[in-house]
């Protein structure tokens, strides 16, 4: 899935996969009253893990799908100098 020279994308798939984990335990916990639970807190805690976990995880693909084409068109970054239009 992920080249492993790309670390840049393996470390945001992670972090987005750590975020919806981290929104599923945080909903179970924080949605859990004394006597019942919170359902409404619960799937508002869900949702909002889950779509801050899938931005990371697609701006990952992002990043690794950039890497791929500067990989397939086989050039180097080129070391350009700013040029000032005043000088």
């Amino acid at each position: 899935m992920f080249s492993k020279n790309n670390k840049i994308a393996v470390v945001l798939l992670w972090t987005g996969l750590s975020v919806i984990a981290a929104g599923i335990i945080a909903g179970i916990i924080i949605g859990d009253d004394d006597d019942e639970r919170l359902w409404l807190v619960t799937f508002v805690y869900w949702v909002s893990g889950f779509l801050s976990g899938l931005f990371f995880i697609a701006l990952s693909e992002i990043i690794e799908q950039l890497h791929r084409l500067n990989m397939k068109s086989n050039k180097e970054p080129e070391d350009d100098e700013l040029i000032l239009l005043n000088d």
